[in-house]
């Protein structure tokens, strides 16, 4: 955690790879582009994101989006607004796309399924009742409302 290896750069930035990599996929996939012109978008918008992060606590320091410098509030976006969002995405994506009883009938496969009722619950209300309360909270906290 405390120490800095060639190795654990090595890691992050095949991380760093991998997720530009679902981004060019989609370009390519969903708009038809070529490769050569999905990798470039990407890698300017996460170029110029970079720079704003870096610059944020210099040049751009008098930039407070919420009263946070950049740094800080692209983590509250991503961590606090876009995962839960992803989150509820992917819970209707699988409740609507896949149903809940191709879902049961695939965990059936590699083990023993005793809590069908319970799951169906959790999947289809309070996941998205907890997910809402963390995305509401985060938000009001950000605004200042409430203190978490």
């Amino acid at each position: 955690t405390g120490s800095y290896t060639p190795a654990s750069r090595t890691v992050r930035l095949t991380s760093s790879v991998s997720l530009a990599e679902t981004a060019c996929a989609t370009f390519e996939d969903e708009l038809n582009w070529s490769r050569p012109k999905a990798a470039a978008l990407v890698s300017a918008v996460l170029a110029a994101l970079g720079c704003l992060s870096c610059l944020g606590f210099n040049a751009l320091s008098h930039v407070a989006p919420m009263g946070m410098d950049i740094l800080s509030f692209f983590d509250f976006l991503t961590n606090s607004v876009m995962m839960p969002v992803a989150a509820v995405a992917i819970i209707a994506l699988v409740l609507r796309q896949i149903g809940l009883e191709n879902m049961e009938s695939e965990i059936l496969r590699s083990s023993a399924f005793r809590r069908r009722g319970v799951y169906r619950f959790v999947v289809k209300y309070l996941a998205l009742a907890m997910l809402a309360v963390i995305l509401i909270s985060s938000v009001c906290d950000a605004f200042g409302w409430i203190h978490i």
